[in-house]
């Protein structure tokens, strides 16, 4: 008796792609480019602040030969998401953001039996050993925490140093910060430029305040 195997793989129809603003393009084209490749349709419901970004990534769909339908921006709140999961033509999403939405987009998903990739935030702490080279550390350090105005999931966050060197890399990297230039950040010789909302703005002021209650130094910037 002869068996034939052999494994097929089809695209899983139309993907529900939940994006952030702080990296409005290159989130949505690292889901659209391997999810249309594979024979899927991509849905994008971006950040309610980014509208002219998600249209111009509709267009450029378009202006790439994909045809009509294959990719659609959806100019819709987050209120929204709950039903599209629920409708019968989505077979799938994808998130990009907090814990919170991850968490509100899988509990919807999990309802209707369908496969989410959630991307959520985080807070990996950025390690400096003895061993390391210090002024490579600190320069990464800053980069790391600065990168998009430190608008960033992946941005370091915490800074654990051992004893012995914490001194000296407290100290390289006040000076890496103080020498930042803040400015428009459409000059090309500005360093760190404004936050995406108001909101932004205030949430951190507070958690600023709420850390020197808490015993923290302010060592760079104005105090409070």
């Amino acid at each position: 008796m002869l068996a034939i195997v052999f494994i097929r793989y089809q695209p899983l129809g139309a993907i529900l792609a939940v994006m952030p603003w702080n990296f409005p393009f290159w989130q949505v084209f690292r889901f659209a480019a391997p999810a249309l490749m594979a024979g899927n349709v991509g849905l994008l419901k971006h950040a309610s602040n980014v509208p002219q970004c998600a249209l111009a990534i509709a267009e450029i769909m378009q202006q790439a030969g994909f045809p009509s339908g294959v990719f659609q921006t959806l100019l819709v709140g987050s209120d929204k998401v709950a039903d599209l999961i629920a409708s019968p033509q989505v077979k799938a999403a994808t998130l990009t953001g907090s814990e919170l939405a991850g968490a509100s987009l899988a509990s919807a998903a999990g309802k209707q039996i369908k496969k989410t990739v959630l991307e959520l935030g985080g807070s990996d702490p950025f390690i400096v050993m003895p061993s390391a080279d210090l002024d490579t550390a600190v320069a990464t350090a800053v980069t790391a925490r600065m990168l998009n105005n430190g608008q960033s999931c992946i941005a370091a966050k915490r800074f654990i140093v051992a004893e012995e060197i914490a001194d000296q890399f407290e100290k390289q990297l006040v000076e890496k910060f103080q020498a930042l230039k803040i400015g428009d950040p459409m000059h090309p010789d500005t360093d760190l430029g404004p936050l995406a909302t108001p909101n932004i703005l205030q949430d951190l002021d507070y958690q600023v305040k709420e850390s020197v209650k808490s015993g923290a130094r302010i060592l760079v910037g104005d105090s409070l």
